[in-house]
């Protein structure tokens, strides 16, 4: 039976087909081969693409399964310029996250929004960390923002600290260099709290969130990252 979903990476494969890493509504990632797909007189031809929503159908077992039906559900976001580096960010980054075939109905409404989010011109920056913040949190690596995880010890909003994904802030002291994952205490609380009014906050907590998903990524980055460098 036909399931929403969002492509979110297309590549070619083979002579004439896609390979699609896709979100669907009620069994999270899946990848799958649209045969023929980039054949001119394929019914497929133009519709499967990133930001649009569609009703997919698959068949097979294993990693790789066989697209057998798409159908467009009439919602399809056009981004351009800037922008469209900001939504294949997101694809970028979703897609890289989820690891395996779990539903993940509340992941695919916030996918959903945030791109509903871009289109209509709200705050790509406040926006960003937003979605950042409630990935995490769906997947179930919820940040530790306002306290350190071991010691229990809560975040003060006049003092600096170095921040790890997993373990939260550790207060730096006076005398120490800044550490690459400082933070100041205002804008962990700030971030907590999904304040973006500070331009100071928004910065920290851009610069922060691009550690941590270095260190969870390790070795392998970002694409999307690289391009935003150039622009």
């Amino acid at each position: 039976m036909p399931q929403k979903a969002y492509i979110l990476h297309a590549r070619s494969y083979l002579d004439d087909s896609l390979l699609l890493n896709c979100l669907s509504e009620e069994n999270g990632r899946v990848m799958l081969v649209a045969k023929r797909a980039r054949l001119a007189k394929s019914p497929w031809r133009g519709l499967l693409q990133p930001f649009q929503a569609l009703w997919l159908d698959w068949r097979g077992r294993g990693q790789v399964l066989s697209l057998t039906q798409a159908e467009g559900q009439g919602l399809a976001y056009f981004f351009r310029g800037k922008l469209l580096i900001v939504a294949l960010y997101v694809n970028e980054l979703t897609d890289r996250l989820i690891q395996k075939a779990d539903p993940e109905p509340h992941l695919f409404q916030l996918y959903g929004t945030v791109l509903a989010d871009l289109h209509r011109g709200a705050p790509v920056e406040s926006t960003l960390r937003n979605f950042e913040l409630d990935l995490l949190s769906c997947l179930g690596y919820a940040l530790p923002l306002t306290y350190h995880v071991a010691s229990g010890e809560a975040v003060a909003e006049q003092y600096y600290y170095s921040f790890h994904w997993q373990q939260g802030a550790t207060r730096m002291m006076a005398d120490e260099q800044l550490h690459p994952h400082w933070i100041s205490g205002r804008s962990l609380l700030a971030m907590a709290a999904r304040d973006w009014q500070s331009a100071q906050t928004l910065a920290e907590a851009k610069r922060l969130m691009r550690l941590i998903f270095k260190d969870i990524f390790e070795k392998r980055g970002l694409q999307s990252h690289d391009v935003f460098a150039l622009i």
